[in-house]
């Protein structure tokens, strides 16, 4: 039988079926529309370069090319810009130019931006305390949390991020609890708190601010307080304050939760080329849309980050290797210089100062981390960025 026709809320994460699963979330779960419909797009001029042999280092210590690790990993779009330009371009496994693909947590990096959007307007300051701008989480793991520690993740929630539990989805744990919270997995016989309610139960185990712990729920924090300032439900104020002024070329979608806040941490989709756009726009220091200040500290970062991200409790130093820290939302891999957007299953918004080079990749990895597999594919993503200094 086909595997579309199979494809439930039940495997649409295990393979094979995310590969035709994450260009057909919405058929899938609840999401709301994204789109420009002011009728303005920001043109991407097309000069084609062959890039397709560009030399990698392979997972097997061999050497492979930009093409054949595309194909090796499952990629299913990808796009690079250089200056502007869109120098090489591919898809496969039925993508287009217009079909919506899934972030995945590249969706955290479109949080960061909006928060930031709210910061350059006097709104939000990074010193605040969230229980400040979003009341509801008085009482929680949250108390004395402020902006900084949400986007960055280094507050003291509690919160255990192990793809590996996928292994037994049907297993009671966090990951997998919250997951049916957020309509990434089928809600059952579970009350449906929705991820803020969830997020309530979750203790506070360490001082704020002092180590970086890759926890996905703290980014919906910073969702809803971008929510409180503005006044908008977050997919309108996305669609308003980013998408629109970018001049996004397709219609893109958010999932919702099962009570309809947007899921943040991992569920918007859009084309391969808008979120070349959107990488652009860091690239372009914020292109008069996200502030220019913003920018630059995502790109920078201070001592505090980096040390953070050093003494990170959960991290491995072969974790580590190639990172410099974690930024409102962004991994940086050269402090200064060039800095990515990422999400499992292979999912990428990778920036290059030095280069003046973005790349969007989308892919559907077998399973959520293959650690060498996502280490080549970034290993290709550089390779592309060097080749067009």
């Amino acid at each position: 039988m086909d595997r579309l026709r199979t494809t439930t809320t039940d495997n649409w994460l295990d393979d094979p079926y995310p590969s035709r699963a994450f260009q057909r979330v919405r058929e899938f779960a609840p999401t709301a529309r994204v789109a420009n419909d002011s009728g303005v797009v920001q043109a991407l001029p097309v000069e084609l370069r062959d890039l397709g042999g560009v030399e990698v280092e392979a997972a097997d210590g061999g050497t492979t090319t930009v093409d054949r690790q595309f194909d090796a990993s499952n990629g299913e779009g990808l796009v690079v810009l250089k200056d502007g330009v869109i120098v090489y371009e591919r898809y496969a496994n039925g993508m287009t130019e217009r079909t919506p693909h899934l972030c995945m947590s590249v969706t955290k990096s479109f949080v960061g931006a909006m928060l930031g959007i709210q910061v350059g307007k006097g709104l939000v300051r990074m010193d605040q305390l969230v229980t400040d701008l979003a009341p509801e989480f008085i009482g929680t793991s949250l108390d004395g949390a402020n902006v900084r520690h949400v986007i960055d993740m280094t507050a003291g929630t509690e919160f255990v991020e192990d793809y590996d539990l996928y292994e037994d989805p049907s297993a009671s744990n966090p990951l997998i609890d919250y997951e049916r919270q957020t309509s990434y997995r089928r809600l059952g016989g579970a009350e449906p708190l929705g991820m803020y309610g969830h997020f309530r139960t979750y203790p506070k185990t360490r001082e704020h601010g002092t180590n970086f712990d890759y926890r996905s729920v703290l980014t919906n924090i910073a969702a809803r307080i971008v929510e409180n300032v503005t006044g908008q439900r977050y997919v309108d104020a996305l669609t308003e304050q980013l998408w629109v002024p970018l001049g996004m070329e397709f219609e893109a979608d958010m999932m919702l939760d099962v009570v309809g806040n947007a899921v943040v941490d991992g569920g918007f989709s859009c084309a391969t080329r808008d979120l070349a756009r959107f990488a652009l726009a860091y690239q372009r220091d914020g292109q008069g849309v996200i502030p220019a200040d913003w920018v630059a500290d995502t790109r920078d970062g201070d001592d505090e980050a980096v040390r953070n991200f050093a003494e990170s409790p959960t991290m491995t130093n072969a974790d580590r290797a190639g990172w410099s820290m974690y930024r409102n939302a962004f991994w940086v891999i050269e402090r200064g210089v060039a800095y990515t957007g990422s999400g499992i299953y292979g999912q990428h918004c990778f920036i290059d100062h030095r280069t003046g080079v973005v790349v969007a990749r989308f892919s559907t990895y077998p399973v959520a981390y293959p650690v060498d597999q996502w280490n080549e594919t970034m290993r290709a993503i550089i390779a592309l960025s060097e080749a067009l200094a």
